[in-house]
């Protein structure tokens, strides 16, 4: 269907650390394993990151951290180690597969917020990617950016005119906006996806948006496709929420029943804590308490149940079957890659493993490989 989003083949990142800089989105996109590249989350302005307050660390599920363990990057397990971490953001994606391969599953916990970069300069790196293109340099087929993006409703406007002026003025570019409502680290700022009255205010943002720009385009397949990434859920009435409010934002788009074209499901997990060896918080937050969103191996099975639970859901009613869903959560090898599938994902995404193996993973979920 048209509303859908095309990503072949159907594997690509999820917007996170490892998907920040122009050399990572690159390597993203030089893949031939990667059906699609989704840029780390991105506002208007950026965003304040300070590597004091915004970490991340690697950790096994059930063991314990030392106190004073390494954090970010430092943090990957190897295959004599596996340990903890934070991090700057503008880390590399480059790690050892043969070391880490054998660590066994491993999960991420961040209390990071956005990516420091802005979308203008999101846009600025894609135009250069794809212009090198034109040089016969790098990969010949046209692959689609999904621009993470967030902000206050209004702020989804601009940004969706932002991305749709760029669209026009390139054909060569294939462009998505993801709207990002559901990080759980910003302080005093729950995610806009677990509140029916911000989810319907941000639905009729886009819808608006998307009727604006509706005939600029030199074809309908070069608008922007727009889809909302949601936070996990644990209760059916929280799924039956979100799909009514999808299904009351009806588009005004020929052949289109709703205003968005796909869900990213799903975020991390908030509300979770690691404590090391001395019974202390092993990351800090905005929040001062080590709170953060948990993701990886550990949140895997929540993300298949979101999956199937919004694909069972979607594809009862005509206003939300051709909804594409992103699913997310814990893969790292092909049969999580299967499994994801099996339950309703149009495409497959990861964060934790690209961060741990580098852009190598998107070959070794292809091939399944170890």
């Amino acid at each position: 269907m048209a509303s859908k989003l095309k990503i072949d083949p159907p594997l690509l990142n999820s917007a996170c650390p490892w998907s920040t800089t122009l050399e990572d989105i690159k390597a993203l996109y030089d893949s031939p394993y990667t059906g699609a590249v989704t840029i780390r989350t991105s506002l208007l302005e950026g965003f304040s990151h300070d590597d004091s307050v915004h970490q991340y660390t690697f950790f096994t599920p059930g063991t314990t951290i030392p106190a004073n363990a390494p954090k970010g990057e430092d943090s990957k397990p190897t295959a004599t180690a596996s340990s903890s971490s934070t991090g700057a953001d503008n880390t590399s994606s480059s790690a050892d597969m043969s070391s880490s391969s054998s660590a066994g599953p491993v999960s991420t916990l961040n209390t990071l917020g956005y990516s420091p970069l802005t979308l203008s300069e999101y846009l600025g790196i894609i135009n250069e990617i794809v212009g090198q293109r034109h040089l016969g340099t790098d990969t010949p087929t046209k692959k689609p950016f999904i621009l993470s993006v967030t902000g206050t409703s209004d702020e989804i406007s601009m940004v969706y005119a932002l991305i749709a002026n760029a669209a026009e003025m390139d054909e060569d570019l294939r462009l998505a906006m993801e709207v990002n409502l559901s990080c759980p680290n910003i302080a005093n700022a729950p995610p806009p996806a677990y509140d029916p009255g911000q989810l319907a205010e941000f639905l009729e943002a886009i819808g608006d948006s998307k009727s604006t720009y509706r005939g600029r385009m030199a074809t309908p397949e070069s608008a922007p496709r727009v889809g909302i990434k949601l936070p996990p859920y644990t209760h059916i009435s929280q799924f039956e929420m979100v799909v009514a409010a999808l299904k009351a934002a009806k588009s005004s788009e020929p052949g289109e029943s709703c205003v968005v074209d796909f869900l990213t499901s799903t975020n991390t997990l908030g509300s979770s804590l690691l404590l090391n060896d001395a019974l202390e918080p092993v990351l800090t937050s905005e929040s001062g308490t080590g709170v953060g969103g948990m993701a990886g191996a550990a949140l895997h099975p929540l993300a298949l149940g979101n999956v199937a639970t919004f694909r069972r859901l979607l594809d009862r009613h005509p206003e939300t079957k051709d909804l594409a869903i992103i699913g997310v959560g814990g893969v790292e090898d092909k049969a999580g890659f299967d499994r994801m599938r099996k339950v309703g994902a149009s495409a497959v995404a990861c964060a934790s493993a690209l961060g741990l193996y580098g852009v190598d993973v998107f070959e070794r979920i292809t091939k399944g490989g170890d």
